[in-house]
């Protein structure tokens, strides 16, 4: 230690400050696709209601989402060839899974638009990116690149046919953080759905609800939250500030 003689100053002390690629090192985003990263629910849920009608299936539309958002193409067809067979006492027609899928991509070939603000918000955030979704990997390539946003993740877009169980299960959050050498306590999940928000708290991880999509009802925000969303936001420029 330097003596100092009466009159001298002390020279100025020096502020630490962690570089924040301590943080970049540790943390993981993993998007959820359709209903956060595009605004593509809505559409999809336009065109699930009406197929289902002219079958002769019909729904509220409050408990349909409910039940199936969130939910993998397989998952959503084998529910309801169960609700078919359960209520007509035969098999689902056999050309209905086909024309689901025509007019999905009839839809989001011309209608498909990303999330407002979600370009803006992804080009300042400074962690490592990747997409969890439910779509097949062909699917979620092609939609995020209708909408320009494949650029951001790097090829980490995983779908939930790369593992067992779909979300609510927390297989395919497990499998993105150990394909990207992350803690899954170190990951933040960004979901619009009771079911990947559940997947995200029991694979370890912190869970922000979003409700900035089309598709969301009201009370939609509280049903996240009960399932353990830590917050909720309901605008993509909300969102740098709840990381």
């Amino acid at each position: 230690m330097i003596a100092l003689n009466k009159g001298d100053k002390a020279p100025p002390t020096k502020t630490i400050r962690l570089s924040r690629v301590l943080d970049w090192q540790m943390t993981l985003i993993i998007f959820d696709c359709d209903g956060v990263l595009i605004d593509s629910e809505a559409l999809a849920l336009e065109i699930e209601i009406t197929s289902l009608k002219e079958i002769g299936l019909e729904f509220d539309i409050e408990k349909y989402q409910t039940r199936h958002l969130g939910t993998s193409a397989t998952e959503f067809f084998r529910e309801i060839s169960v609700d078919y067979q359960k209520k007509f006492h035969t098999a689902l027609p056999n050309d209905f899974r086909e024309k689901v899928k025509a007019r999905y991509k009839a839809a989001f070939s011309t209608k498909l638009l990303a999330m407002p603000g979600v370009n803006d918000t992804l080009s300042t955030i400074i962690y490592p990116m990747a997409v969890a979704s439910g779509s097949s990997p062909y699917n979620l390539k092609q939609k995020l690149d209708l909408t320009k946003l494949s650029k951001y993740f790097n090829g980490h877009l995983y779908s939930s046919l790369q593992v067992k169980r779909g979300k609510p299960a927390p297989d395919l959050f497990l499998f993105v953080a150990n394909r990207l050498n992350t803690k899954p306590s170190n990951c933040i999940v960004i979901e619009d759905s009771i079911k990947g928000i559940r997947a995200a708290v029991d694979a370890g991880m912190r869970a922000i609800g979003f409700t900035g999509g089309s598709h969301c009802l009201e009370g939609h925000s509280a049903g996240l939250v009960s399932e353990g969303a830590v917050s909720v936001v309901t605008h993509m420029k909300q969102l740098k500030d709840a990381l």
